[in-house]
């Protein structure tokens, strides 16, 4: 089969939707020919759209993305556009009064409940996956070990959190942390100087750029913070936050963070908060549950994840 992807897959994991765009795809390499597009390559995209049996498209769903759907639906003869975050209101809109020659991917139930789907178009729910050779726990002594190789003290708990550093998504509740080491790994995307600036005067650790072994810092970390409060400023189910899990690292996250629930995880894997003053009290309790095998339940691979897609495009075909 002729896969056509159109996104962001440069090799750096480092971004929720490249995440998805680079591991499904390299998945899909295993078995079938996979030619790539960049988001902004039209004359690129025109001409693979026009050999490929099927498309996808990766990135988040606005009016731009809702105008390139109708030229490459055109082109090819089965176009998917993966939902891994909720569409733009202009994008819903859009696609109510004329909707898509497109079927659709999704992770979470909500961002498609205003969806409307064109009549012999398919809307499919399909699973995130995990590297489950990569994200695997270590023990106590790989812990301490680590943390030394990192420049961390080995006698106090760290409190991690992987993603962006950028407004919106509450990373200022590190500065409420008084009773841990504190370090943040930043993309490198999208930072906020000003915010960047007051943490590291704060004493916070922060890495910027892609790490290749970021499976070492989730390791040492005895404790995982998920600050964001709301569902507008990352993926549906947060990529970071099943990594952790997925080392053994129990997660402190916000109650109206309701994207949780798509998640499975081991009872206790994730403590809920309403305030940024809540995490100095809980921490020692949440460290403690630090497992040394893996958190999550039933989760698969990105394998896994790309067989599901594919069977998905099979049957509908």
């Amino acid at each position: 089969m002729n896969i056509h992807v159109i996104g962001t897959v440069n090799g750096e994991v480092n971004e929720g939707m490249r995440n998805i765009a680079t591991h499904i795809s390299r998945a899909f390499e295993k078995e079938h020919t996979v030619i790539y597009s960049g988001l902004r390559q039209l004359p690129k995209i025109i001409f693979d759209s026009k050999k490929a049996d099927v498309t996808f498209i990766f990135a988040w769903a606005d009016k731009h993305i809702y105008e390139l759907v109708r030229a490459v639906s055109a082109l090819c003869p089965d176009v998917w556009v993966a939902l891994v975050q909720k569409p733009s209101d202009e994008f819903i809109s859009l696609v109510r009064d004329n909707p898509l020659g497109c079927s659709y991917l999704y992770i979470f139930d909500d961002d498609v409940r205003d969806l409307k789907v064109a009549e012999g178009k398919a809307l499919r729910r399909f699973s995130v996956g995990i590297n489950t050779e990569k994200f695997v726990p270590c023990d106590e002594a790989g812990s301490r070990e680590l943390k030394e190789k990192y420049g961390f003290d080995p006698e106090k708990p760290l409190l991690l959190h992987v993603g962006h550093c950028s407004a919106g998504r509450g990373l200022e509740d590190f500065l409420h942390v008084r009773s841990a080491q504190r370090l943040i790994i930043s993309s490198g995307m999208y930072e906020d100087e000003a915010l960047v600036s007051s943490l590291e005067e704060d004493g916070v650790t922060i890495m910027s750029g892609y790490l290749r072994n970021v499976e070492e810092i989730f390791r040492m970390s005895d404790a995982y913070l998920f600050p964001t409060r709301s569902t507008e400023n990352v993926i549906s189910i947060p990529l970071s936050v099943m990594e952790a899990l997925a080392c053994g690292v129990p997660v402190i996250g916000y109650r109206t963070f309701v994207n949780f629930a798509g998640i499975g995880c081991s009872e206790g894997a994730v403590t809920f908060i309403d305030s940024p003053e809540e995490i100095d009290r809980i921490l020692p309790e949440v460290a403690a549950r630090k497992s040394p095998v893996s958190m999550l339940r039933d989760t698969g691979t990105w394998d896994d994840s790309a067989a599901e897609i594919l069977r998905f495009v099979t049957e509908q075909g």
